[in-house]
C-alpha cells in the first residue's frame, strides 16, 4: 500500500478508498494520488471509510512542507461532495436563463439560432458541462437522492438529455467540432488506392560525425 503513496504518480486515477488509518504526511500523500490534473478530470474523489478526514487540518498546518503557504491558500484542499452539489440547482437555472428570450423552449431550431453568437455558445458548452457534472455527482450520492423528489430528480435528468442533445446539434451547425470517425473507412480506402511505396533510394550515405572532414 506505502508503495501506491509515496512516488507513485498516476494522473488518470480519479477516486481515492481509504480504508486504513492515515496521518499527517501520509495522509497528504494519499490525497495528492488523486488531485494530479489530466484530461477530462475535473475531480478527484475520495471515500473516507475511516472517517480520517477530519484530521486533514492538522496535517496541513503540521506539514513542514506546506510553511510557505498561507492558511487561506490551503482552504479548500477538500471540499465535501455535499457542498458542490449544493451549486446544481443554480446551474440548472442559469443554463435555462442563458434561453430566457427564446418565447418556445421546445423549439430545436429557435434555440439553435438563440446560440449563434460565439460567446454565449461558449457560455453555453461551460454551462451544460458544469451541470452534467454536478449531476452525475448528485446521481452518486445516496443522501442527495434520499433527500431529493423524485420529481426533481427526473427533470434533471430530462433537462440534462435535451441538452446534450441540443450540443451536439448546436456543435455540427457552427461547426465546432468535426466527427473525423464517419470519414474513417473512406480515408482508409483512399490510402489503400492510391498511397503506396516504391522501392527505397538512399539519398544521403551514412557519415562518421566524428570524423570532422568527411561530417563537413
Amino acid at each position: 500500500m506505502d508503495k501506491l503513496l509515496t512516488g507513485f504518480d498516476a494522473p488518470r486515477n480519479t477516486v481515492l478508498y481509504i480504508c486504513r488509518s492515515l496521518r499527517e504526511h501520509n495522509l497528504l500523500q494519499a490525497i495528492a494520488r488523486v488531485n494530479r490534473v489530466a484530461k477530462g478530470k475535473e475531480y478527484g474523489y475520495i471515500i473516507d471509510y475511516e472517517g480520517i478526514l477530519g484530521e486533514l487540518d492538522e496535517a496541513l498546518t503540521s506539514y513542514s512542507s506546506l510553511g510557505e503557504f498561507e492558511e487561506e491558500d490551503l482552504a479548500g484542499a477538500v471540499t465535501s461532495v455535499l457542498e458542490e452539489i449544493e451549486a446544481l440547482p443554480q446551474v440548472h437555472a442559469d443554463l435555462w436563463s442563458l434561453f430566457r428570450e427564446v418565447p418556445n423552449k421546445l423549439d430545436n431550431e429557435a434555440m439553435e439560432q438563440h446560440l449563434a453568437d460565439d460567446d454565449r455558445r461558449e457560455e453555453f458548452y461551460e454551462l451544460q458541462s458544469r451541470f452534467a457534472r454536478l449531476l452525475k455527482m448528485a446521481l452518486s450520492s445516496l443522501r442527495w437522492v434520499q433527500k431529493t423528489a423524485q420529481k426533481r430528480q427526473d427533470d434533471y435528468r430530462r433537462d440534462l438529455k435535451y441538452f446534450v442533445q441540443l450540443r451536439n446539434s448546436v456543435k455540427r451547425r457552427y461547426a465546432d467540432s468535426i466527427d473525423y470517425g464517419a470519414y474513417k473507412q473512406q480515408i482508409q480506402r483512399l490510402i489503400d488506392q492510391h498511397v503506396n511505396a516504391e522501392e527505397v533510394e538512399v539519398r544521403v550515405n551514412l557519415v562518421d560525425i566524428s570524423n570532422k572532414e568527411e561530417f563537413d
